[in-house]
């Protein structure tokens, strides 16, 4: 892409909330690299239970040279190399300094440790992969087993 002078990737990332205000300024809030589920229950499975991953995804382009509609395209990685249902967005690229700026909901059912993808292609080409690593940790502290008695 860069060789045709443009689009230029400015920003992919996955995070909290990201918003656009009146003016065009845009704000990404706590950009989610990894996340560690956790139970400090006594009875925590050792498995990781499956739960419900909600943030934003949040893409960025500068146009450059490129001009005209484009078709970017988010394909969600399992750990285990499952590829999900793509999200595909028509964007406009103006030209010059003109972003073009993608911001999609993100909801999906975790269920496994390991690292997701997120693939960004536009026009079918990848032009980025976003890592999320989940963990799970079982942290349960008997209370007795924090104090140590001393005679």
């Amino acid at each position: 892409m860069a060789a045709s002078g443009g689009p230029y990737l400015l920003m992919a990332v996955l995070c909290e909330r990201a918003q656009q205000d009146q003016y065009g300024s845009f704000s990404v809030m706590n950009v989610l690299e990894q996340l560690v589920a956790g139970t400090d229950s006594p009875d925590a499975p050792e498995k990781m239970p499956t739960f419900r991953f909600q943030g934003n995804l949040a893409i960025s382009f500068a146009s450059g040279n490129a001009r005209g509609d484009h078709t970017l395209s988010i394909v969600p990685v399992e750990p285990s190399g499952s590829r999900l249902d793509a999200v595909t967005q028509v964007i406009q690229l103006k030209g010059e300094d003109h972003r073009a700026t993608f911001v999609s909901n993100v909801s999906m059912d975790i269920s496994d440790e390991g690292v997701y993808w997120f693939e960004v292609s536009l026009d079918r080409r990848l032009v980025t992969r976003i890592p999320l690593k989940i963990r799970y940790e079982r942290a349960y502290v008997q209370p007795w087993s924090t104090y140590m008695l001393e005679h």
